[in-house]
């Protein structure tokens, strides 16, 4: 998911950091999370509110939805924080921070950055199928697999394993999921064919622009060596 830092430092030396990540929500949402750390050095024991640090975020072309947290103390205070909010499609999203400092609670706020969400989730789902001389089935190996664009250079891909293998192997047979950018070389994810189906995520950078290959295979071959799937691959919408 798309990394974002937030910093804000007043003239009257609060200091408030936001470090978190962003997904789409559909077509027309996003979701947060992150960490938030902030302190404020005013006095306000005085007055009828407390010192509090505001997390503004919404789509380019809306509002901004605030979510506002008091602060103790004037050392830092850490709250972790989830949000989610809606926008136009393709649009990003714009977050900012703000303190209540004015005289009477007034907040200021530091200048907002804007965050691509990410792109839409593309299927993919490649098997893998062996048969013996009678036509029974000796491996299938099956992903249920999506990808999407996580910023420019980035990616999402999720899936779950499912593999069968027929009985009588001397070794525990395996079943894998090789996966690629472009220019990148294969990885691999691999699980016993009897522990299947298995759930992964990975998390990788690619080269903007670059298509995403996967693959299935199984321990097919003699002496355990794998066979493969034929290759499939997709485009990387980087918007949604």
């Amino acid at each position: 998911m798309p990394a974002f830092k937030l910093y804000y430092k007043t003239h009257y030396q609060s200091e408030a950091s936001f470090e978190g990540t962003i997904e789409p929500d559909g077509a027309t949402g996003y979701k947060f999370s992150g960490k938030l750390t902030a302190h404020c050095p005013l006095n306000r024991s005085g007055e009828s509110f407390s010192n509090t640090v505001r997390l503004g975020h919404g789509g380019y072309s809306d509002e901004f939805t605030y979510q506002e947290f008091t602060l103790e103390g004037g050392s830092d205070n850490t709250f972790n924080v989830e949000g989610k909010g809606r926008r136009v499609s393709n649009e990003e999203v714009d977050f900012r921070l703000g303190f209540n400092e004015g005289l009477s609670g007034q907040y200021d706020y530091c200048d907002k950055i804007t965050v691509e969400a990410g792109g839409p989730w593309q299927a993919l789902k490649p098997t893998y199928i062996t048969e013996d001389c009678f036509e029974n089935t000796k491996y299938d190996v099956r992903l249920e697999g999506r990808v999407r664009a996580d910023g420019p250079t980035g990616f999402v891909f999720e899936g779950e394993l499912s593999a069968y293998s027929m009985a009588g192997a001397l070794t525990t047979q395996r079943a894998t999921c090789g996966y690629k950018t472009s220019s990148g070389s294969w990885e691999y994810k691999t699980y016993d064919c009897e522990a299947t189906p298995e759930s992964f995520k990975v998390v990788g950078r690619r080269k903007a622009g670059e298509k995403f290959h996967v693959c299935v295979g199984a321990t097919s071959g003699v002496a355990n060596i794998y066979g493969y799937s034929g290759e499939l691959s997709t485009e990387l919408p980087e918007k949604f």
